[in-house]
């Protein structure tokens, strides 16, 4: 599918279930409520609101934060927190409030993650622009932090 064609990729299945087109896993029937909605799209895609986690392989640390309505739009993501365990003491006090709630497991930040195996490092993962979501309302955010020595291309390199 081209990028100027749009067509909703979900259909109600009824029972409070959707089905999900993606090109990178066909058909995928999901519960209503895995739809995380973004009100102000994510950075570079402000139209598209709704989007699903999707495990990448059972036992990776990697997901996809997958669009339901464009099958091909989708982001390799993961935790930021595996690849840079002291994210969060890094950020000033005026970032750390983005983060509120995910000490009780309230909010889960994210980070997307690049891939270019030519480069050096080849992973990659944007500690700039963090996906925050709210797990209790579904609501998510994609933030940009004002100030910290991180970058939208931070080496990604598990923490031990």
């Amino acid at each position: 599918m081209s990028n100027r064609q749009s067509s909703r990729s979900t259909a109600n299945t009824g029972a409070g279930m959707l089905t999900v087109s993606t090109t990178r896993f066909g058909d995928i029937l999901i519960e209503e409520d895995r739809v995380i909605h973004f009100p102000e799209g994510l950075l570079g895609f402000p139209d598209q609101k709704a989007f699903i986690i999707q495990q990448h392989k059972p036992g990776s640390f990697f997901y996809w934060l997958q669009s339901i309505n464009l099958p091909y739009l989708a982001f390799v993501i993961i935790n930021p927190f595996l690849g840079e365990k002291d994210y969060l003491k890094e950020l000033p006090p005026s970032d750390q409030l983005y983060f509120n709630g995910i000490e009780d497991g309230h909010t889960l930040a994210l980070a997307l993650v690049t891939i270019k195996p030519e480069s050096v490092p080849p992973l990659t993962m944007n500690l700039v622009g963090p996906v925050i979501i709210n797990l209790e309302n579904r609501i998510g955010r994609q933030v940009v932090l004002s100030t910290t020595r991180f970058s939208c291309r931070h080496p990604l390199v598990l923490a031990q």
